[in-house]
């Protein structure tokens, strides 16, 4: 009976342990993946990588070139703030700087991040915003 209880336990930990959800680290392109909003330091965003999103602003990349936002779900920004997941997509430009479309509370949104840098553990960006890309 010990070891039947031990056995489900061990099966029971096993499969909460893992999760459909797990986006593995890509060795050739570290920005695949879950990053939650950690801090702001001057101009930049700096992200933290996770399993999961957190209420806070937070991107999923995902390797077919689709993504989810967590940000803002309405217009203002006084606490309390809400957040709702928009669908988006993103394509590389180049070295440093990764293309948006996302949608958010009023539309759709385009803008660049630029990459200030990337390691297994974290990301550090600025937006980009062309004059005809500022949010509404």
């Amino acid at each position: 009976m010990k070891k039947s209880f031990l056995s489900l336990f061990s099966l029971l930990i096993l499969f909460a342990a893992c999760s459909k959800d797990d986006i593995p680290i890509d060795p050739d392109n570290l920005l695949i993946g879950v990053w939650n909003l950690s801090e702001y330091k001057d101009n930049s965003l700096i992200f933290t990588r996770n399993d999961q999103f957190v209420d806070n602003h937070c991107y999923r990349f995902n390797s077919d070139g689709t993504m989810t936002e967590r940000k803002n779900s309405g217009f203002c920004g006084t606490p309390p703030v809400t957040y709702a997941d928009y669908p988006g997509s993103w394509t590389v430009i180049n070295d440093t700087l990764v293309q948006i479309t996302v949608g958010y509370w009023g539309g759709t949104s385009s803008y660049k991040l630029d990459i200030e840098h990337i390691d297994l553990n974290s990301l550090t960006a600025t937006y980009v915003f062309e004059d005809n890309q500022l949010p509404d």
